[in-house]
């Protein structure tokens, strides 16, 4: 059951430390993150998180998009 009913999302940041369920809330919001919205990966440059990462690749491929990889580790997306 759904616990985030809002229509319209600007920013989302994702820490679950796990591929599954991370890239699991990624597809629920990634519907509702408005044009120009950003979602945040907090894992995404990891080594020990090789996984994500592989998960999250294959992600912004099915929805057209990339990922700009940040020094801190983190990944970014910017819906278009």
């Amino acid at each position: 059951m759904a616990q985030v009913t809002t229509e319209k999302i600007a920013y989302l940041s994702i820490d679950m430390n796990c591929a599954a369920p991370e890239i699991a809330a990624a597809e629920y919001f990634w519907p509702k993150l408005v044009s120009g919205g950003v979602m945040v990966l907090d894992d995404y440059g990891f080594k020990l998180f090789a996984e994500q990462k592989k998960a999250f690749n294959e992600f912004a491929k099915r929805k057209n998009t990339t990922i700009l990889p940040l020094p801190t580790g983190q990944g970014v997306i910017v819906k278009h």
